[in-house]
C-alpha cells in the first residue's frame, strides 16, 4: 500500500556481495523512482475505497480460502473480517479495500467462487464517527421465548444501537434448566442519561426476571468499539 512507501535514505547498505557495501545516492533515487512510479499510476487510475462483503451459506472446508483468493485476484485487500458457524450455516463478513471501479467485478468474482452461497456487498463509509456513548451489555437468565426481542426493543427505544451482539443457550451446571445469555455493545452518537438508562434496565430486570449488567466505556474505549 502507498502508506508504507518511503523515500530511501541518503545512505543505506547492501549485502549483495557478502559484505556491507554503501549504495550510492544516485542509485537510491533511481530505485525509489522505479518503485514509486507504477504504484503512483495505479493509484491515480484506481482510487481506493472500502466495501463490506458478506457470505452466508452451507459450511464446508475451504470456504475462506475460496473467498479470499477471489478477492486477492481483483487486487482487494481484506482489512478486517469476522466469521462463524451456527449449526450447518457459515457466515462471514469482510471489510475489503479495493479499487473504486472494481466493486462489482470483485463481488461477482466472490459469488462465482462460492456459487451455493449468498453474497452481498455494501460500500462502507471511510470515516466512522466516534460515538458519544458506548457501553457493554450482559443479560443472563433462564431461557424463554421472546427474551432477545424484549431486550433489544428496550435498547432501541432508548435511542441506542447494538454494534455487536452474541447470544447463546447452554445447560445449567447440574442439569435441568436451559440458561440464556446475551452480550453486546450499545452505541449512541448523542450523550445518554446514564442514570435514567440504568433505572430502565433495573425495571426491565424486575419485569422479566433476568439479570442485566451495564458497563459504560470511557471515551478512548468508546472509539475502539465503533471501529
Amino acid at each position: 500500500p502507498t502508506c508504507g512507501l518511503r523515500a530511501l535514505p541518503e545512505r543505506c547498505f547492501s549485502t549483495a556481495f557478502g559484505h556491507l557495501a554503501p549504495i550510492t545516492t544516485t542509485r537510491n533515487k533511481m530505485l525509489a523512482t522505479r518503485a514509486l512510479r507504477p504504484l503512483a499510476s495505479l493509484t491515480a487510475r484506481r482510487p481506493l475505497s472500502q466495501l463490506v462483503v458478506s457470505v452466508v451459506g452451507p459450511d464446508r472446508g475451504g470456504l475462506v480460502s475460496s473467498v479470499t483468493r477471489a478477492i486477492a485476484q481483483h487486487d482487494g485487500n481484506v482489512v478486517e473480517s469476522s466469521s462463524f458457524s451456527i449449526g450447518p450455516v457459515f457466515s462471514m463478513a469482510m471489510l475489503v479495500e479495493a479499487g473504486a471501479d472494481q466493486h462489482a467485478a470483485l463481488t461477482n468474482a466472490v459469488q462465482s467462487a462460492v456459487p451455493g452461497h449468498s453474497v452481498s456487498a455494501h460500500e462502507a463509509e471511510e470515516c466512522v464517527e466516534a460515538p458519544a456513548f458506548a457501553a457493554a451489555l450482559d443479560v443472563s437468565c433462564a431461557d424463554g421465548v421472546g427474551l432477545i426481542a424484549r431486550v433489544t426493543e428496550f435498547v432501541a427505544n432508548e435511542g441506542l444501537s447494538l454494534s455487536k451482539l452474541e447470544t447463546k443457550t447452554e445447560g445449567a451446571p447440574h442439569g435441568g434448566t436451559q440458561l440464556f445469555s446475551l452480550s453486546g455493545v450499545m452505541l449512541s452518537k448523542d450523550r445518554v442519561n446514564e442514570a435514567k438508562l440504568a433505572r430502565g434496565f433495573k425495571d426491565l430486570e424486575l419485569e422479566m426476571g433476568v439479570n442485566i449488567d451495564m458497563c459504560v466505556y470511557d471515551d478512548a474505549e468508546a472509539v475502539k468499539m465503533a471501529a
